[in-house]
């Protein structure tokens, strides 16, 4: 296996561990009670990231073997949506965040945003398939946590905005 890809794997599951155990850190520092999901979600999420990761390796190194179909699939959206309906079914509406709350989103957004360009490095130095297609996976997992991150603190900011913009799906 090329070393580049060997650094890669190394680097990335540097940073999932990293962003788990920071992560795990915030859930204590927010007072939203959806803020705390979101993070025990994303948190959670990074554990499953390096799991694949340490399946992928070793499916590289000839320990075993990796099926993309079934560790890859993308069913975040949909694991993604459940979570914000939960919270939409809960009885009190009212939001009302500490400012340090949204602080907390601005960093984990650039941590996620920081991930993905990691992945996207790692793309373009790649000539493997099985490889690109692993970290394409993982591209598109942190886009969605860009996404929830980016769409929670707006609603933290304005529970409006869910009702009126971004709720559809949810009412559908």
């Amino acid at each position: 296996m090329e070393q580049a890809y060997c650094d890669a794997l190394k680097t990335a599951i540097e940073f999932e561990r990293n962003g788990e155990a920071f992560y795990r850190q915030l859930i204590g520092s927010v007072s939203d009670p959806f803020a705390k999901k979101v993070l025990v979600f994303l948190a959670d999420e990074e554990v499953d990231h390096i799991n694949k990761i340490e399946m992928f390796n070793d499916s590289l190194l000839g320990k075993s073997e990796f099926d993309f179909e079934t560790e890859c699939n993308l069913e975040l959206p949909d694991r993604v949506q459940a979570l914000v309906q939960a919270k939409m079914r809960d009885t009190d509406k009212n939001v009302s965040p500490e400012s340090d709350d949204l602080d907390i989103y601005d960093v984990a957004i650039a941590l996620e945003a920081r991930s993905r360009e990691l992945y996207e490095q790692a793309l373009n130095e790649t000539d493997n398939e099985r490889v690109e297609t692993f970290f394409r996976f993982l591209l598109a997992e942190e886009r969605e946590h860009y996404d929830l991150l980016a769409s929670s603190k707006r609603y933290l900011s304005d529970p409006s905005y869910y009702f009126e913009e971004y709720g559809g799906w949810i009412f559908g």
